[in-house]
């Protein structure tokens, strides 16, 4: 990186209001920053720590009972109350339209996070609570304001009340059902489950088309074998593909395959599976930063009841297992409709 683009990346304002305010947005403690104002792009800026569920255990410590440290004792969601869009802002009768969020989360290859971080300290942000915070916990947000409103002009002597709009978003619920025994390959196409949706209080069925394999190590291969791009710094792009390997192989081990189960449900919902034995496994020990997600979409996008066809990844399986998976329904997505929130 040249010291042109590390100018680029700095926070940098041309303006500034100063909130420097702790609130509570939907039970999670948040610093509201300051709004900000660089390059005529506006933005207000937020900090917040991150959910106990949104790592893996790093390490065991052998004097806990090994029941309290299960995956099946994880949240089923990895960040649904912590991922509200903030679609508006109400501040002193004025109002703030965002048009988009970005995230920003400490880790080694990322010194943009703390340098501003480091802008904020520097202007004497009240930090207190969340100074016993590992830095690899803490999310720094900005929002970015529609480029059609003007900056706020806020009287700083008045109380700065404010009124949060909210946007609807999914979010994952819980779901308690029996164990399916399930074989590679399609299943009977007859078989019909059930779950009982809480959140719309009704019952739901879904179908299980087949269970497969994926060789992402074969996907793998193909991405590290690509030419650098050219305006990658070489070792930085060696980097990347470190962690990049590194996570995959946190997800599933080299000479594994994933197992990945394609299922039709009504009114299209989305249902999140795990097989029985990663949910009673002991969490592997991973040195890492996030935890990272796999996305393995299905083969067609309708299954043979004439129903949306989605494929959920399980978990990873020797090349060589020719036995059955029991698999558990462990959530699903509901849309949370827009809300407001005075603070």
């Amino acid at each position: 990186m040249r010291l042109a683009e590390l100018k680029d990346t700095m926070l940098i304002p041309d303006r500034e209001v100063v909130l420097n305010r702790l609130i509570q947005l939907n039970g999670t403690d948040v610093l509201l920053l300051s709004i900000t104002s660089q390059d005529k792009i506006h933005r207000l800026w937020t900090l917040r720590s991150l959910p106990e569920s949104y790592y893996e255990e790093s390490s065991v410590d052998p004097s806990e009972d090994a029941h309290s440290i299960r995956n099946r004792k994880r949240a089923p969601d990895l960040f649904s109350e912590q991922e509200d869009h903030v679609s508006k802002m109400l501040i002193q009768n004025q109002i703030m339209t965002f048009r988009g969020m970005q995230g920003f989360f400490c880790t080694e290859q990322d010194h943009e996070t703390y340098m501003y971080l480091q802008y904020f300290i520097e202007k004497g942000m009240d930090l207190a609570h969340f100074a016993d915070v590992e830095l690899n916990r803490l999310a720094l947000y900005s929002y970015e304001q529609d480029s059609s409103e003007p900056f706020p002009d806020l009287d700083l002597e008045r109380e700065l009340d404010m009124v949060f709009t909210f946007n609807s978003q999914m979010c994952s619920m819980p779901i308690h059902t029996e164990p399916i025994l399930l074989e590679f390959g399609d299943v009977p196409q007859e078989n019909r489950y059930s779950f009982y949706d809480s959140f719309h209080q009704k019952n739901r069925s879904f179908y299980i088309n087949r269970l497969r394999r994926y060789d992402i190590w074969a996907e793998v291969q193909k991405h590290v074998e690509q030419p650098i791009p050219p305006q990658i710094d070489p070792a930085e792009w060696l980097k990347f593909r470190d962690q990049y390997m590194e996570n995959i192989q946190h997800v599933c081990p080299q000479g594994q395959e994933l197992a990945v189960l394609e299922y039709e449900a009504e009114d299209n919902i989305q249902l999140h599976f795990y097989s029985k034995d990663d949910l009673d496994s002991e969490p592997r020990p991973f040195e890492g930063s996030l935890r990272m997600g796999i996305s393995v979409g299905p083969e067609h996008p309708f299954g043979v009841h004439g129903l949306r066809l989605r494929a959920c990844t399980l978990g990873a399986v020797s090349r060589t297992f020719a036995g059955s998976l029991v698999v558990e329904l462990w959530s699903h997505y509901v849309e949370l409709p827009e809300k407001t929130l005075k603070v």
